[in-house]
């Protein structure tokens, strides 16, 4: 289902929902029964296997050896229904028993932890819910409830709490509790059996699409488009309730810590996650002039991360997140609209200058939750993290110190052609972003007023700063080179956002999306090539195309009996260009099945236009009469 198709449907069925919301949540129990029975064909073709395996066993054992005579006189036959039978047992079990992967984290036990047990304890029997069956640390400024089936898709689920340590060095144990509380309310049913029965099922439906295409053979391809047919019906139908049940889990939350700890505690993840992600930023940053990653990430970001409603920033975080909204799968209303509907707030109280959150004072949750684990978690996290970064953080730091000799370079050269100017700009750009590079680009764009790339460097710099005369030469930009609209797009959207202008930016997001539509549709349509695909001259000059011949007799394959050469047309987008390669294979080649060999031997060698190869049998077989047709399209000298 394309995502503007599930947005639609979504909207008509809220409206559905409010006028009758009884018989709304009757269809979509009906639509979970529906659920059941896909599973339950899995189910029903393992069983309906293994009986009759299990049948002609029997048969065999209990028949004197009769049956197993007939069995043998049937031959043939007996192979041609028992081989089906076993693959579709085979499927079938193994479908339904794949193994979905574990969270990940650092597990702790109620020995090194008592605190944080404890308060679970408390939250776990005043709201009634089942009982974590394991708690990890996880290095994320985030906290989540998963629950895995013991038996592949199906069984009874063993509960996971993940705690991001980041997130409980930011906040008070009271307002940690909150954030836990609300996920946990999902699973507790705080909104009704019902209500929490879907919520889980929501999330093994998402699973179950996600393995989907892990089912091979016949099976596979009856089951998976089932999948795909219900899944997005079932997400958007129950999406409905999903959202409602948000504000359900967010009152669980208030009753169980207090309306202002839980009001806090959603304001201050808006505030700890940009800050954490400016803290990672800046630790990245530090690639440039360090070989190796810091060893202390994790005991410098606690000693940061109470600042988040202090820091300069914090009033701009806020009022983006209270009206910003989520993926359009994301159920979680606006923070605004979750605010108030929590505590009925007037609307003075919402503006981001006096609604922050108060300063961290006395311990996080982590230090009270934690206690004298806490350093060594610290240590053991970044330990990890160091280790899972070390690599990547050495070649980075190797390509800057490239890319800084390539930056004196072209400071030092007396003379820069206009692509080494426009490159020494982007260096400039990308390795000293503290320095002021506007005027020097403004500069070069004066000279060469029709270079893309200029206008988009100068653009992008300008809205960055929050300076709106970049938003022209962004738009110059796109209108010089299409390639550059959706990272045009995002830095006009970001910078619009910034400025209250909601409505200019969603058109730019709804720009962004259509032509990454088209980018999607014409990178499928540069993959495959159909029999009826239209095929144009050429066009290459005389030396190109004596090139690619000197390459063909260089690399002659001895299955091929023709070479032709043509230009693609994309529907998508009629300015792509890519060349199709197409080999008619000697009658020897087709008939040892020499295709993929053909294909494979020219693909690896270099060729100085982008290319997609092919053999002229099989379904592209029709092709073969339109390059006959087409002049000059014989590339080999045939």
């Amino acid at each position: 289902m394309h995502i503007d198709q599930f947005t639609a449907m979504v909207s008509r069925l809220e409206r559905e929902s409010a006028e009758a919301p009884r018989l709304y949540r009757a269809k979509v129990a009906l639509l979970a029964l529906l659920g059941f029975a896909i599973l339950g064909m899995l189910l029903g073709l393992a069983g309906a296997g293994l009986v009759l395996l299990a049948g002609l066993a029997a048969a065999v054992a209990f028949s004197g050896g009769t049956a197993l005579l007939l069995l043998l006189k049937l031959g043939k036959l007996l192979l041609l229904f028992a081989i089906p039978l076993w693959y579709l047992v085979k499927a079938s079990l193994k479908a339904l028993t794949v193994r979905l992967p574990v969270p990940q984290g650092r597990e702790i036990t109620r020995r090194e932890a008592p605190a944080l047990f404890s308060a679970m304890d408390a939250m776990r029997q005043r709201m009634r819910g089942p009982r974590f069956h394991h708690v990890l640390i996880v290095d994320a400024v985030n906290a989540a409830v998963v629950q895995r089936p013991a038996f592949g898709l199906v069984g009874w689920p063993r509960n996971y709490l993940l705690l991001g340590l980041p997130l409980l060095e930011s906040m008070p144990p009271q307002e940690a509790l909150a954030v836990v509380a609300h996920e946990y309310g999902h699973l507790a049913g705080s909104h009704g059996r019902f209500s929490a029965f879907i919520y889980r099922l929501r999330h093994t439906w998402g699973t179950v699409q996600d393995h989907a295409g892990q089912v091979q053979g016949w099976l596979g391809r009856l089951v998976a488009p089932l999948v795909r047919w219900y899944a997005p019906y079932f997400n958007a139908y129950t999406f409905v309730l999903a959202r409602a049940d948000e504000y359900q889990a967010d009152a669980a939350s208030a009753e169980l810590v207090g309306a202002d700890h839980a009001a806090h505690a959603l304001k201050r993840v808006n505030l700890v996650a940009p800050l954490h992600q400016r803290f990672m930023a800046r630790t990245f940053d530090r690639i440039v002039h360090e070989p190796v990653p810091p060893a202390d990430l994790m005991q410098r970001w606690a000693e940061h991360a109470g600042e988040a409603p202090a820091v300069d920033d914090a009033p701009r975080w806020l009022a983006e997140a209270l009206d910003r909204p989520g993926q359009v799968t994301d159920t979680h209303p606006t923070l605004r609209a979750r605010l108030q509907a929590m505590r009925a707030l007037p609307a003075a109280a919402l503006e981001p200058a006096s609604a922050l959150p108060p300063a961290l004072t006395g311990d996080s949750a982590a230090e009270a939750w934690l206690g004298a684990l806490l350093a060594p978690l610290r240590q053991e996290l970044q330990s990890r993290w160091k280790d899972a970064v070390s690599e990547p953080w050495a070649e980075r730091h190797a390509d800057v110190q490239a890319q800084l000799r390539r930056l004196a370079e072209l400071r030092a050269a007396p003379q820069r052609t206009v692509d080494e100017d426009i490159e020494r700009l982007r260096l400039m750009l990308r390795l000293e972003p503290d320095s002021d590079v506007v005027d020097q680009i403004a500069a070069f764009n004066a000279a060469h007023p029709d270079h893309a790339l200029g206008l988009f460097l100068e653009g992008a710099a300008r809205v960055d700063r929050d300076d709106a005369t970049g938003l022209a030469l962004l738009e110059r930009a796109v209108a010089l080179d299409p390639e550059a609209t959706k990272a045009a797009c995002e830095r006009a959207h970001d910078h619009l956002r910034r400025q209250g202008d909601v409505e200019a930016a969603e058109r730019h997001a709804e720009r962004w999306r259509q032509r990454d539509a088209l980018e999607t549709l014409r990178a499928q349509q540069l993959q495959h090539i159909g029999p009826g695909q239209r095929l144009l001259p050429d066009g290459l000059d005389d030396a190109t195309r004596a090139a690619m011949r000197a390459q063909l007799a260089a690399h002659a394959h001895p299955r091929v009996a023709a070479v032709y050469l043509a230009r693609r047309e994309i529907p998508a987008d009629p300015t792509a260009v890519q060349f199709v390669m197409a080999f008619q294979l000697t009658w020897w080649g087709r008939y040892r099945r020499r295709r993929a060999e053909v294909v494979h031997h020219h693909a690896a060698l270099d060729w100085p236009v982008p290319l997609i190869f092919v053999t002229l049998d099989g379904r592209l077989k029709p092709l073969r009469k339109a390059l006959r047709e087409l002049p000059a399209a014989r590339l080999d000298g045939g």
